[in-house]
């Protein structure tokens, strides 16, 4: 059979990611190759029900050792290599017809996005060697960052899909596998200290971790010593270098390096935007202005440059929108932030400038017209955020309004229950609130926010029986047993006029921060002073101060805190919509 394809991997304890990586390619090759370098989870037993290729290599600290056994194990007349972390978005036979495309190709660039974040829709875009004939010819080198070796340049073609969709893991995991890269990559640059593809690894994981004071000599000596050959490399360390740059708080000097991109570059949106940033962190607003419109002029850049998907559409329009609210162009502000939401409804946070901007403007209830009528509530995370915004601005009403509007998707139908619930509670619909959040499941991740949510509720209608049994039922579990802790002295100051001076903290647990929350939370309420629960509303907030003002010291001055920033929120609320001051809000 002619183009056969073989997937080969390395694993190690991917019990958690294979399955998913191996139920995305499985149907698009004809052999799979797994080498085992140690599990001690599951991970073999799960491959094995994809193939009887496995294949155990005792780990030396060397990626590349590790692949081209899977290369020698292999019999395919192409190899795909994946990791257990990824997946392979491809249509039916795609992969076959891209390898039976031209005779002459010998090996694929694929492009791999690596998102940023869980939620928005932002990755990285990069093209990455992924797919080559198997004829012994293409070898992996390198102990870490292991690269397949090509040796004639024009048999390399560029593949705009199939695209590997890399996960985005847990920050713990993320940090230790980039720990474990570190080591590697000092050791490896130890005895090839002149090589830049080994610089521009070691500032990746040193951005990556938080830490640009020490990935910035890196990307430089890797964007000042390669040359445009390797432009898959020099790109992103020029983008990284400006990063590093702007988040050291060096502008000018990073600005200086965009005017010199720009007139080597004059495709690589990226730096357009990121010039824009610059220039908007600045408070050149104008300026900022030209540099965004022309990243999106610009487009999406040819494929040999990485590129952070969003820099030509909605974070480009994103920023445009807050640059002329800046200069006081509310309307223009506006029509951006609807170009973002229309181009990624994941990216949510143009949400926010305009909910600021319509209330100021036009007031609640046609600023929650106006969302309805873009459907924005349609989209469950915009609801949300858009229900969240109502709360915090004192309309609760208009907060559940949203989520009762919003469509449901998938697993948000408890989160949405949840924030219906406390929503409710605040607004006085205590056995509205009480019935959403019991109807959320114990396994829930907002079971016990809602059991929390429940406490209050009984609290505030006066049912403190009930409201002991959950206090309790909190103080028993760990991880809420402040809350707890703050909940029982509350009930009996309720109930009693009793409360004892708390300590700062419980077995080491700090007691400020669930008084703080439960502060906070309870000044988006102003419950109607016909109901009985306003009684127990106001002792309530009365209970929390004086928690505050005995814990500590510290306690007191963010009691102080507390109400200077509601003031000032006020404030500057006022002066936004009246225009007095130009108050930043």
């Amino acid at each position: 059979m002619n183009n056969t394809i073989t997937l080969t991997m390395i694993v190690r304890n991917e019990a958690a990611n294979i399955e998913n990586c191996l139920n995305s390619v499985y149907k698009q090759v004809d052999e799979i190759v797994i080498v085992d370098t140690g599990s001690t989870d599951n991970t073999v037993e799960i491959a094995r029900s994809f193939t009887d290729k496995i294949y155990f290599y005792p780990w030396q600290g060397d990626f590349s050792a590790a692949r081209n056994f899977a290369l020698d194990k292999a019999k395919g007349e192409w190899i795909i290599y994946l990791d257990a972390d990824e997946e392979l978005l491809c249509a039916s036979d795609e992969l076959k017809s891209l390898v039976s495309r031209d005779k002459a190709t010998e090996a694929y660039l694929l492009p791999l996005n690596n998102p940023t974040t869980d939620f928005t829709g932002v990755y990285n875009r990069f093209f990455v060697l992924r797919l080559f004939k198997n004829n012994g010819s293409y070898r992996f080198k390198g102990k870490i960052h292991e690269q397949v070796i090509v040796p004639p340049k024009n048999a390399v073609g560029i593949a705009e899909s199939p695209v590997i969709n890399h996960k985005l893991l847990p920050a713990k995991e993320r940090n230790r596998k980039r720990g474990r890269n570190l080591a590697l990559l000092k050791q490896a640059l130890a005895e090839d200290p002149h090589n830049n593809f080994l610089q521009y690894y070691l500032g990746v994981e040193w951005l990556m971790l938080g830490k640009p004071a020490q990935a910035l000599s890196y990307f430089k000596s890797a964007y000042n010593n390669l040359t445009d050959e390797y432009l898959l490399f020099r790109g992103p360390a020029l983008r990284y270098l400006l990063v590093c740059l702007q988040s050291l708080g060096r502008l000018d000097e990073a600005i200086c390096l965009c005017l010199e991109a720009d007139l080597k570059y004059p495709e690589y949106t990226d730096i357009y935007y990121l010039a824009g940033h610059l220039f908007e962190e600045k408070e050149e607003y104008e300026l900022a202005i030209k540099w965004f419109t022309q990243a999106v002029k610009c487009g999406t850049p040819p494929p040999l440059f990485s590129h952070l998907a969003g820099t030509e559409s909605f974070l480009a329009y994103y920023h445009l929108g807050f640059c002329l609210e800046k200069l006081g162009e509310t309307e223009k502000a506006v029509d951006y932030y609807v170009m973002a939401l229309k181009a990624n409804e994941k990216y949510i946070y143009p949400i926010y400038n305009l909910f600021v901007l319509l209330l100021t403007k036009y007031g609640a209830h046609r600023t929650l017209a106006y969302f309805q009528e873009h459907k924005y509530l349609n989209n469950v995370e915009l609801a949300l955020a858009v229900a969240h915004l109502f709360f915090q601005a004192g309309f609760r009403a208009l907060a559940i309004e949203c989520l009762e509007s919003c469509n449901i998707r998938g697993n948000k139908d408890e989160e949405v229950k949840f924030y219906l619930g406390k929503y409710s509670i605040f607004s006085g619909r205590l056995l509205s609130g009480l019935q959403n959040l019991s109807e959320i499941s114990p396994t829930s991740p907002f079971y016990t926010q809602a059991q929390l949510q429940r406490t209050i509720a009984f609290l505030l209608g006066g049912s403190f029986p009930e409201a002991r049994i959950l206090a309790l039922e909190l103080w028993k579990n760990h991880q809420t047993r402040c809350h707890g802790y703050v909940l029982l002295n509350l009930i009996r100051f309720l109930e009693r006029d009793e409360m004892i001076t708390p300590p700062q903290k419980i077995r080491g647990m700090d007691v400020l921060k669930p008084v703080l929350e439960l502060l906070n939370e309870s000044s988006c309420c102003l419950p109607d002073p016909r109901l009985r629960q306003c009684l127990h509303y106001w002792k309530l907030r009365q209970g929390l101060e004086i928690f505050l003002k005995n814990i500590s010291p510290e306690g007191y001055l963010r009691l102080v805190e507390h109400y200077q920033d509601k003031s000032s929120d006020l404030h500057n609320l006022v002066e936004y919509k009246f225009g007095c001051g130009g108050t930043k809000v």
